[in-house]
């Protein structure tokens, strides 16, 4: 941002709201009556440069249960509208499918910005919590009374402390039951579904012609709104994809197997590298089966098998910003076989900077004179200061925001309530008594947000002066800052809550509609392809089944099936849809890509190395392709960038291959 955009950021912070609604379709209830629009606060902290009601809205979404039984149960499904930067933006927004499925967005506004603030210079970008997940998960399916029956081994569970799968899975059960008394349909949790609020979403937000970009799940939800509800579909991105007619559950292992594959096949392509470390698939996977028996210690620790495997995987990690580790590790193998462990603890320890530093840009510097250095040396170093007074000024505008949110909610009477709740409950006598009050505490979630349901509460838990200090706070709150108050009752124990709702939220779609072509017996066949074809030892392979086993397809159990005729058919519409897929994907199976294409006729592979999962996240190149498919889907693009993507490896010489 430039200092004029920073100085009209905050005068448009600090100016008092706009008279007229920026985001009118909201104000107006929505575009489609069947649909209706309420407005929302939005989850905190907002991104940097985001303003509330000007640049971003959220709210909530009233759909069908059933989209073929539209009169019936309703449930709300929580969103949010990043608006276009320009002044006259191209009218078919962009919708972000997220992944999971059960990992939501909404109360990740940052990431949103992160991801997809390239595509806001031409439009809107839009995205929601698909049903059932995070901000759209009705009370009914967050099973509060499940997770407040025993809040004690709850939080044992988060300090490593009993059988968590056990307990997740005794929870599960209760949840379901808790979920079918409630009325509500768990059954109508699924893909298509879900495809049809994509439908519903985008057109009474007011984009009757919209563009789909999906990541992980969101390929799975997208190919199913091309098939089921395409009415209005300009455009589809799939990065990172989940093809339909895959096995997923089966082949957990498979990415994880052909990315690290993948390293071994760069290096062979790589002249250099290959005569500098001939063999390296064989070499790597000795040394892995020498390490689980043999580990070489070190001062931290010690190098085993898994070490290694995870030093290779987490290239994968947007968040690590791992990037440039492969080129490292051809040299890492040929160390560690002689005993050595410089290379990898040095990288461990950050000690070798994976990215570009003005050190490393000057070093490679040459034919120029002493005073052509010293201007690019300080000019360089200009640069890194700029860089971290971005990053200050971009803290300073979100605690601005957050500060002016937070005054104009009344959250610091939300503040002293909460903290003199705190103290009354630790102080109560013994443990049964903190015990009882967490759960009673917890329970208050599955009911409305009411003045009276809080002061039952501390009428049940406390007595004397303690019980009326509380109810004097109690009595200040207004209607806004009583919701504040139950709303921090989920964000306080959102630790609690994942013990349960982290793998149940994904479980509900996959437990039900993926069990006809995934079972224990596939991912058996898939171990036999993994040791034969990528030469994994057994014991890593048997530690893969144990897991998906004990985690998933036994919890499995507790649902029922709600397999659906075609779903898993290969989709073949005819809408321009550009796949893009990372080379060290190890959530999606880099080959997927190529499979995913094969049934579209208007579909485009672009193949990205040195990218893992989200590919857009990895690289200026797979944003910038992005952006020029949604601007003219039909017309060829120039994808030339991917190929610069390619690793150099670090030679034993200390020189590197390219």
């Amino acid at each position: 941002m430039t200092p004029d955009q920073i100085v009209a950021f905050v005068l448009a912070l600090t100016a008092p709201a706009p008279v007229d609604p920026l985001f009118p379709v909201i104000a107006a209830g929505g575009a489609d009556p069947r649909y209706p629009v309420v407005a929302a606060p939005c989850p905190r902290p907002l991104a940097p440069f985001e303003i509330e009601g000007r640049s971003v809205a959220c709210g909530k979404i009233s759909v069908p249960e059933d989209h073929q039984n539209p009169h019936g149960r309703r449930i709300d499904l929580a969103f949010m509208i990043f608006k276009s930067r320009s002044l006259s933006p191209a009218p078919d927004a962009v919708v972000h499918l997220h992944g999971g499925p059960g990992v939501g967005i909404v109360a990740r506004a940052s990431l949103t910005t992160t991801f997809f603030e390239h595509l806001r210079g031409r439009r809107d970008v839009v995205a929601f919590d698909q049903r059932g997940v995070d901000q759209s998960a009705s009370a009914e399916s967050r099973c509060f009374d499940t997770l407040a029956a025993d809040p004690e081994a709850l939080v044992q569970a988060t300090q490593g402390v009993g059988d968590k799968v056990a307990l997740t899975r005794k929870m599960t059960r209760a949840c379901l039951d808790e979920i079918a008394a409630s009325g509500a349909d768990i059954s109508k949790i699924n893909t298509w579904q879900n495809a049809q609020d994509v439908q519903a979403v985008m057109h009474t937000l007011g984009y009757p012609t919209y563009n789909i970009y999906g990541i992980s799940y969101g390929t799975k939800l997208g190919q199913e709104v091309m098939r089921s509800a395409p009415d209005g579909l300009r455009s589809v991105v799939l990065d990172s994809v989940a093809p339909v007619q895959v096995p997923i559950y089966d082949t957990l292992a498979l990415p994880h197997a052909e990315a690290i594959e993948g390293v071994f096949e760069s290096c062979t392509a790589d002249a250099k590298c290959a005569a500098a470390y001939p063999d390296l698939k064989a070499r790597f996977w000795a040394l892995f089966e020498r390490l689980e028996t043999q580990p070489i210690n070190i001062p931290d620790g010690a190098i085993d098998g898994d070490a290694l495997f995870q030093f290779v995987d987490v290239r994968n990690s947007y968040r690590l910003q791992l990037q440039g580790l492969t080129g490292y590790v051809p040299k890492v193998v040929a160390e560690l076989e002689a005993g050595d462990a410089t290379t990898i603890t040095a990288i461990t320890n950050e000690k070798i900077a994976l990215h570009p530093t003005p050190e490393s840009a000057l070093a490679g510097l040459t034919g120029l004179d002493t005073d052509a250095l010293a201007f690019a040396e300080t000019a360089l170093r200009l640069a890194m200061v700029g860089r971290e007074n971005g990053k200050a000024v971009e803290a300073m505008l979100t605690r601005l925001e957050a500060d002016r949110a937070a005054a104009a909610s009344g959250a610091g009477l939300v503040d002293e309530f909460e903290a003199a709740l705190k103290a009354a409950a630790l102080a109560l006598p013994e443990q049964t008594g903190q015990v009882g009050f967490a759960a009673d505490y917890l329970r208050l979630r599955a009911g409305e947000p009411t003045r009276a349901a809080l002061t039952a509460m501390l009428s049940r838990q406390f007595t004397g002066e303690t019980l009326e200090r509380l109810n004097t706070l109690a009595g200040m709150l207004d209607g806004r800052q009583i919701s504040q108050v139950f709303a921090r009752i989920g964000a306080d124990n959102a630790a609690l809550d994942q013990v349960l709702l982290e793998g149940f939220q994904t479980d509900m779609f996959a437990c039900q509609e993926d069990m006809d072509i995934n079972s224990p017996e596939g991912v058996a066949a898939v171990s036999i392809r993994l040791q034969s074809a990528f030469s994994w030892p057994k014991s890593l392979t048997d530690m893969y089944e144990g897991t998906l086993n004990a985690t998933f397809f036994d919890m499995c159990k507790e649902f029922t099936p709600q397999p659906r005729a075609g779903f898993h058919d290969p989709v073949t519409a005819e809408i321009p849809t550009l796949v893009m897929q990372g080379a060290f994907d190890t959530q999606t199976a880099p080959s997927w890509g190529a499979m995913m294409v094969s049934s579209l006729p208007k579909g485009r592979l672009v193949f990205l190395p040195e990218s893992g999962h989200g590919t857009l996240a990895f690289s200026q190149c797979a944003k910038d392709i992005g952006a020029a498919f949604l601007e003219n889907p039909e017309a060829p693009f120039d994808d030339s960038c991917a190929a610069a993507l390619t690793p150099a490896f670090l030679l034993p010489d200390g020189t590197w291959s390219k």
